[in-house]
């Protein structure tokens, strides 16, 4: 079996032959939480080539309704859902706390403010990201989170 080689533009990490015999990295499942399509479709494909399981939700019930389901290492959740001036996502925050304590979440917002912020953590966030982020950089903190690299 030959070595693999997995690129993003930033980064570049190399499966060796005695990795690919193990079998698959065993990454926990994330949820993406964010009112844009785009969004969300860009983080899947994006988190999938490393090997993880996501699952996305636009709303806050259907988040709500997959955390009831589905056991999750990582949630990404955006601050705003609904438009102007929503914090739909400090919700969700504090939902997936009370239901899943060793979940990591992260919240990302481009409408953040130092109170918003503190109030993130207060219900319960392990990071607060401000939009517009690149994806490796994002990965690179979701890799943090769950304490493994790849």
């Amino acid at each position: 079996m030959k070595d693999r080689e997995i690129q993003t533009q930033e980064h570049t990490w190399t499966d060796t032959a005695a990795d690919l015999e193990a079998g698959p990295r065993c990454w926990p499942k994330i949820l993406v939480i964010d009112d844009e399509e785009p969004i969300l479709f860009a983080m899947k494909e994006y988190f999938e080539v490393f090997g993880f399981s996501v699952d996305g939700a636009r709303e806050p019930e259907e988040a709500e309704a997959l955390l009831s389901h589905v056991r999750y290492g990582v949630v990404i959740a955006d601050l705003r859902l609904s438009g102007i001036n929503g914090n739909e996502g400090l919700e969700i925050v504090r939902y997936a706390r009370d239901r899943c304590p060793e979940t990591r979440i992260l919240v990302l917002t481009a409408y953040g403010s130092p109170d918003i912020e503190k109030e993130a953590y207060r219900c319960g966030a392990d990071c607060f990201v401000h939009k517009p982020v690149p994806l490796p950089d994002l990965a690179q903190i979701v890799f943090g989170l769950v304490g493994r690299m790849p």
